[in-house]
C-alpha cells in the first residue's frame, strides 16, 4: 500500500514512516486497535523526521483512515508529568505541519487524503497527551483551549496508557 500523497508532500524520509498503531515510551502507551478496513500510518516525529534538538514537537504522528472514509490526523506525546510543556510541543509541530503545508493544501484539507484541521468534517486532527502522573492538567485549561481555538484541535489526556478501538472512536 502506498503512502497518502500528503505525508510524501511533507518530505518525510521514509525510514521515520510505518503501518505500526502503537508507541510506547518509559511506560507509556499509545494504541489503536483497528477495526477491518482502518489505514494507519506511523510517523516517528521527534529524532527521526524532525532531528533538530532545539525544536519542540511531538513524539509521534498517526495518519488514518476508517473503512468509511473518515481520516483523521493524531498527534501523541508520551510525557511524564509536565502536560504544559507537551501543549508547547504540540503547537510547534502544528505550526510546522502548517507552514510546511500552507502549499500543499495540508493546512485546509485541500491536499489529497488530508484530513484539515475542521474535528467536525471528515475527521480532523486530535492531539493525544498520555502522562506518567496526570498533574497540571488543570492549570493548562486556558492554553489548551487556544490550541482549540486556533487550530481546531482538541487535545485529550490519559495516565499511563491510553487506547482507541479504531479510527472511528478518536
Amino acid at each position: 500500500m502506498s503512502l497518502p500523497a500528503w505525508l510524501t508532500a511533507l518530505e518525510i524520509p521514509a525510514g521515520c514512516i510505518s503501518r505500526r498503531s502503537s508507541a510506547v515510551e518509559h511506560s507509556r502507551r499509545f494504541s489503536i486497535h483497528p477495526q477491518s478496513g482502518d489505514i494507519i500510518w506511523r510517523v516517528q516525529v521527534d529524532g527521526c523526521w524532525l532531528q533538530s534538538a532545539g525544536e519542540r514537537k511531538v513524539d509521534y504522528l498517526f495518519w488514518g483512515q476508517s473503512a468509511s472514509g473518515r481520516k483523521v490526523v493524531l498527534l501523541v506525546e508520551l510525557k511524564g508529568q509536565d502536560f504544559g510543556k507537551a501543549l508547547q510541543q504540540i503547537r510547534s509541530t502544528l505550526e510546522r505541519l502548517c507552514k510546511v503545508a500552507d502549499s500543499q493544501g495540508i493546512h485546509t484539507g485541500l491536499h489529497q487524503g488530508s484530513p484539515g484541521h475542521d474535528p467536525v468534517i471528515g475527521g480532523g486532527i486530535r492531539a493525544y497527551v498520555v502522562l506518567s502522573k496526570g498533574r497540571g492538567v488543570p492549570q493548562h485549561q486556558r492554553e489548551r483551549e487556544r490550541l482549540r481555538q486556533r487550530y481546531g484541535v482538541l487535545v485529550r489526556t490519559s495516565e499511563q496508557h491510553l487506547e482507541v478501538s479504531g479510527i472511528d472512536a478518536v
